[in-house]
């Protein structure tokens, strides 16, 4: 195995080559005859032994060639992969992969944070807003073209061509990568030239500069061509059980943009909102090329990971069979974030026509949700992906539910306390990170209010990509379309009446907030209901006595953080040291909120306990190196 892999455990037994010239079973990746499907344990508990190291030779002398052990029971553990790889797919190996991507999610989001504060601080909420807005439009539509989503529904296609190929599905990526590389080409050139047309469409007649996020949208669009690449090559490395470069590859973006931001602070002479707009002036340039190349570097830096893991990256032109045929797919995809992106372009417009800092304060909110999100959410889902794609594709319904259940458990276990602490501590959190600066104690309360009324979302938002891959794996593709569908609907029609009710202009934001989050509620009830009619029984009992027990545990825990914020002289402490003091605030209620939910979920004696205890100690162990 890979050093990218982050095992230690037993390698992977190597295919004799002869048999690449074969066709491949369904459910096999290198083997003549079928392989066993992957563990279908309630748990992702590593084992407490591991097995002995193995070599190529001494398993195919201890092992018959058609994929089963010595006593004729069937190999655990071994998954797709493609140009003749094998990717183990075992519990132990999916935990050992979420620990070590744990590591890079949380440099991630740290590196986010800081990056997120300097923004703030460095332009102050109006040109941060400008900023940011045109910042998000490369992903916007990177997402529309070839995001996310879209590679997420090549997960089924890579698993088919690395059983069905005689090339483990060499060919199938090298004209994969080339067609998605012109796509996004294409659609970069497109989307630059209408730059002008992209800000007025987020952004309307309203309180921020159009003229100056146009002016930063010119610099910062050819960023959909690299985050394009980047999508397809990760999904690339992930199916093939490489996780750690793609994790830590945002890293790389972060440092970047920080040292661009850093820079700018020292040399740069700001920027005046209300000033006429000069593209070719030196603080634009500055910002706009400068964020660009960390997405630049982002890319790159996957590259020397593809060739360890042996994929071809020479361009093979001409359209295989069976991207032809996603074709069909991928407009349920298209229409997916194209529906989803409505909803956050009229966030924008409504945020815009009521404040100048609003853009700023949503996506700063919804950058610390994406924190815990990113840590326990996207590592988990990135791990279990590619065994969802295998179980998916084979058909095998029991396994795909027992990942159903245990990834839904595993997102309420980690992520209900962290809602509870920062419902009750939205604005200690927001002022001690964020106050500094241009970005006055004002902005920073709004902002700490719209995290309280906003931290429930993590929960139905983690749930309904969850599904999604569900979904996708069993190569349905219109559903998650559906449920987005309603998503948007809730949420446009929820915004459209917060400025009616808002007390203050500043406070839309807020409301704004709390839409997103009843919108995603209705997706996540939407999605149980139309997998239990699709799959039958989802365990649906076991989910809600850990949800009842964690939900429990974690009021709580905050109930305790707030009796303790209340008794202790917190306020003498911020009057003295300001925003820092906030911070060591906002650390002892995290620490407490945490430990009584810890202590109070001992008690409870849930399998989640068993899965989660190896992974924090395996991280626990990475952090002390």
């Amino acid at each position: 195995m890979n050093d990218e892999q982050g095992s230690t455990g037993p390698e992977l037994r190597r295919p004799d080559p002869g048999l690449r010239a074969r066709r491949r079973e369904s459910g096999s990746c290198v083997l003549p005859g079928p392989a066993s499907p992957p563990p279908v344990a309630d748990s992702f508990v590593p084992d407490a032994i591991p097995a002995p190291a193995m070599t190529a030779a001494s398993v195919s002398a201890a092992a018959p060639a058609t994929g089963t052990s010595t006593d004729g029971s069937a190999e655990p553990g071994v998954g797709g992969g493609t140009g003749g790889r094998t990717r183990d797919s075992s519990d132990a190996s999916v935990m050992r992969s979420t620990g070590s991507m744990a590591v890079a999610n949380l440099a991630s989001r740290i590196t986010g944070f800081v990056r997120m504060i300097l923004i703030l601080t460095v332009l102050g909420p109006a040109v941060a807003s400008a900023f940011n807005t045109a910042n998000t439009l490369p992903n916007m539509i990177t997402e529309l073209v070839l995001g996310s989503v879209l590679t997420a529904m090549f997960m089924p296609l890579l698993a088919k061509a690395a059983q069905e190929d005689a090339d483990g599905g060499v060919s199938f990526i090298r004209r994969l990568l080339t067609v998605t590389s012109a796509l996004a080409l294409g659609a970069t050139v497109l989307a630059v030239a209408c730059a002008p047309l992209l800000t007025e469409l987020n952004l309307g007649d309203g309180e921020v500069n159009t003229d100056l996020a146009t002016a930063f949208a010119f610099l910062l669009l050819p960023q959909i061509f690299f985050y394009g690449v980047f999508s397809v090559m990760l999904a690339v490395l992930n199916y093939n059980g490489v996780f750690r470069p793609g994790a830590w590859a945002p890293v790389w973006n972060n440092v970047v943009a920080i040292a661009t931001l850093a820079l700018f602070a020292v040399v740069g002479s700001g920027i005046d909102p209300a000033a006429p707009v000069n593209l070719l002036s030196g603080p634009i340039l500055l910002l706009g090329l400068g964020t660009t190349l960390g997405v630049v570097v982002q890319a790159a830096v996957l590259v020397p990971a593809l060739r360890r893991a042996g994929v071809d990256l020479r361009p093979q032109w001409g359209l295989d069979p069976r991207i032809k045929q996603f074709g069909g797919h991928a407009l349920a995809g298209v229409t997916y974030v194209l529906i989803s992106q409505v909803g956050l372009v009229m966030t924008n417009r409504i945020g815009a026509a009521a404040d100048e800092a609003a853009i700023a304060i949503y996506q700063t909110y919804w950058l610390l949700l994406q924190v815990p999100y990113g840590i326990i959410g996207v590592t988990l889902l990135t791990a279990i992906n590619p065994r969802l794609a295998d179980n998916g594709v084979a058909g095998r319904n029991d396994a795909v539910v027992r990942d159903i259940s245990l990834g839904t458990r595993l997102s309420l276990f980690g992520l209900l306390p962290i809602i509870a602490f920062m419902t009750a501590f939205g604005p200690t959190i927001a002022t001690g990170l964020f106050r500094y600066g241009n970005f006055d104690a004002d902005s920073a309360r709004v902002l700490g209010l719209t995290v309280a009324a906003g931290a429930f979302t993590l929960v139905p938002y983690a749930i309904v990509l969850l599904q999604q891959r569900v979904f996708y794996a069993r190569e349905d593709y219109w559903t998650p379309t559906v449920m987005i569908l309603a998503i948007t609907v809730v949420r446009v029609i929820l915004s459209l009446l917060v400025p009616a009710v808002a007390d203050e202009r500043s406070h839309v934001v807020i409301g704004l907030a709390l839409a997103n989050g009843l919108g995603w509620v209705v997706g996540a009830v939407a999605g149980y209901v139309l997998l239990r009619s699709k799959l039958g029984s989802l365990r649906g009992r076991e989910t809600l006595r850990s949800a009842a027990w964690t939900l429990g545990a974690s009021v709580a825990g905050a109930l305790v953080a707030l009796a303790v914020d209340t008794v202790l002289p917190m306020d003498a402490l911020t009057d003295a040291v300001g925003s820092i003091g906030y911070v060591l605030r906002a650390g002892v209620a995290g620490v407490l909120t945490l430990t009584v939910t810890g202590l109070v979920l001992s008690r409870s004696r849930l399998p989640e306990l068993d899965s989660i205890t190896p992974v924090l100690r395996g991280l626990m162990g990475r952090l002390r190196r």
